[in-house]
Formats: C-alpha cells, structure tokens, sequence
C-alpha cells in the first residue's frame, strides 16, 4: 500500500490501518499475505506473526476459486472455517495496486465480518418457513392486533373452514368486532400476560392464545395470537360423552338384569345371582335389596345362587354381609341353591355360616317361608 506523501503519513496510516476496527489484508502478486491487521487477527484466531508469509487460500479456506475470483472482481461473500472448527462469514472488497508496466503488485482486501447477520438472517427465513408451514398446513388463525384494536395481521388455513378470505380483518377493529366476548383476555395480553381463551364464534369452536410482543422499552406494543379450530375435537368430545352415559345406562340396565328382585310371595323377595359378586356389584346389590326390603315390609329375602359356580373369600363374604344386612330391618335372609364345590370352598375359607338359613333349592326355601309367616300368624 503505497503513500507518495511521505514516510510519515506511511507510518500513520500503517497505525490506522492496523487499529481499524475492519479486517484489513494485503496481499502480493502470488496472494501470500504481507498485511495482517488486529482485527483480523481477532476475528480469525490467527496472530499476525502467524499469517504473515502464509497463503491466503491455505490460511482461509473458501469455497473453490473464491481468492482468485475475488481479485478478478468475482464474488464477495465467502464462509472461511478457522483452524478451531468455527465458521466466519466475511464480506470482502478489494483494491489492486499495479506497477508501471501493468503487473499486479498487491492487492488490498478489506471485510467485514457479518456471521451475525447471516445467522440472523438464516433464522429468519427459517422462522418464516416455519410460519408459513403452519398457516398452510394447520387448521389454524393467525393474526395480530395493535394497541388500538386494529388488526395488522390475518392469515392461516384455519380462515377457509370459517368461509373468510385471508387478510379478511386486516384494518378492523378487533376490539370491537369481538366486544360480546369480552375484553379481558386481549387486555390482559396488552398488560403482558399470555392469555389462553376458548370462544365460540362464526359457528366454530376455537383455543386461542394471544402473545404479547414488548418493544425495545419493555412496554407491550402488539399481539401476536393464534386461534386454533377445535370444532371437530368439541364434537368429538361430546359424541364420547354421549356414548359413554349410553354405555353407562345400558350397564345399568345389565346389572339391573342380573339381580333382578322378585316378590315371589306376599312380603318375600328373591334375588337370583349369577357369576361373581366384587365389591361394586355387592354394594349395589345391597342397597337396592335393602330398599325393596324397607319398601315391600319383607320377611324374607331369598338369595338364590345357583347361578354362582364358584366363589372366593371375598364372594362369600359379600353374601354373609348381605344377610346380615337384611336381619338388621327385621327380615330373614335366606340362601338357596349352593353348588357342593362352593358348600366345600366356604368350609375351607373358614366362613362362620351358623347364623345363615340355607336351603336346597328355591322351592324349598319359599316353603320355609311360607311356613315361618304361617307359624307367627297363629
């Protein structure tokens, strides 16, 4: 880099070009580096002792041909990857000194590194990618509202399902055209809280949650909100709950099927059980037998089991706390229909049964019955 006002103003700019806070590198004719300046130094971890002699291309490394076409005027922008792995992106321009018979002599680069830019930048395009993929693709509302009420956004495949164009409120006041809703929720976003809503408008259900953006004094300048269309969920939703209380009244009626409650005779109640007794079913059982008893005055009620094959401590329990239950309203119960391999179970369960009244078979436990009332009447 030559000065033709003199040594000094050489020295002076040597100083100036060393503490610019641009890169600065000069370059000979075969592009070995004869200037290194500190913040080229800094921004690609290469001392100047270092760099000084070396070859450009070796010392950063570009896309094929990059120092070459730059000083033919080619391209400008090139990613160099320094020696510890990391990527700098640089925005050259250079300057060519010839000398009398037109030889290149030096060529003076100077850059800029804009890494920070770049990866805003490709942030950005993928913020927006994801953007766009979203509004496309989702059945989903995006819009934005100023301080205001006026909506400065409003787009996204969610506006078809409603029959809206895009931008359909683009200018409006949202404020005012959503009044009936409320204006808690968007107040509460222009205060800087996140607000999370469901509404029912343009005969759709939609979740919406309104974002609020602060500006550079902290202070809540926009929202940013999206409404999503949850209307086939909602009625998704209530189609399940509706299927569920059928389904629910339907096993209802089942058990109800089950353990039917007969008044067989004047003032006796039999009960026909099939299949096991858990908990649920003999609580149940319980309280509708206890009731007809307390309904109907009964002095006996018959729990006939011959549809019970099988039975476990926990069965054989319900059944002793059933009779009990019914002898605390001043009836009898009676058991009828026990299968040998269930008399045999209970005894080995160790069940107390001398409390209970057990007969064969039904006849003969409505016989019992019936005897019993006609004993007391005499």
């Amino acid at each position: 880099m030559v000065n033709p006002s003199g040594p000094a103003a050489d020295a002076r700019e040597a100083r100036l070009l060393r503490n610019a806070p641009f890169i600065a590198v000069e370059l000979d004719a075969q592009r070995r580096i004869t200037v290194w300046n500190e913040a080229a130094a800094r921004v690609f971890a290469v001392p100047a002792a270092e760099a000084l002699g070396a070859a450009i291309e070796q010392l950063l490394p570009a896309a094929d041909g990059f120092w070459a076409g730059l000083a033919e005027g080619g391209p400008r922008t090139a990613t160099h990857t320094r020696k510890d792995g990391a990527q700098v992106t640089c925005e050259w321009t250079r300057q060519i000194e010839h000398d009398a018979a037109g030889a290149v002599t030096s060529i003076a680069c100077y850059a800029r590194d804009i890494s920070d830019r770049v990866a805003r930048d490709t942030t950005l395009r993928l913020e927006g990618a994801m953007l766009r993929a979203i509004i496309e693709n989702m059945n989903i509302i995006v819009w934005t509202m100023q301080h205001d009420g006026i909506c400065t956004y409003h787009r996204g495949k969610g506006l078809e399902s409603i029959g809206m164009p895009q931008h359909a409120l683009v200018g409006q006041n949202i404020r005012e055209l959503y009044k009936s809703l409320g204006r808690e929720p968007l107040d509460g976003a222009l205060a800087g809280t996140l607000q999370h809503t469901a509404t029912e408008v343009h005969g759709a259900c939609f979740e919406n949650w309104m974002i609020p953006v602060r500006g550079e004094d902290g202070s809540s300048e926009l929202i940013v909100a999206l409404s999503l269309n949850v209307t086939e969920q909602r009625e998704g939703e209530r189609a399940l709950r509706e299927k569920l209380l059928q389904i629910e009244q339907q096993q209802q009626v089942i058990r109800e099927l089950s353990t039917p409650i007969v008044e067989v005779w004047d003032r006796v109640l039999t009960v026909p059980i099939i299949g096991m007794i858990d908990r649920g079913r003999a609580t149940e059982l319980m309280d509708n037998l206890l009731q007809a008893v307390a309904r109907t005055r009964a002095r006996f009620a018959i729990l006939d089991v011959t549809g019970v094959e099988e039975v476990d401590t926990g069965t054989a329990g319900h059944l002793v706390g059933l009779v009990r239950a019914i002898r605390l309203l001043g009836a009898e119960g009676v058991i009828t229909g026990i299968h040998p391999n269930i008399a045999r179970t209970i005894v080995t369960l160790g069940v107390e049964t001398g409390a209970l009244t057990v007969r064969a078979s039904l006849r003969e436990a409505l016989g019992h019955c019936i005897r019993e009332m006609s004993g007391s009447r005499e």
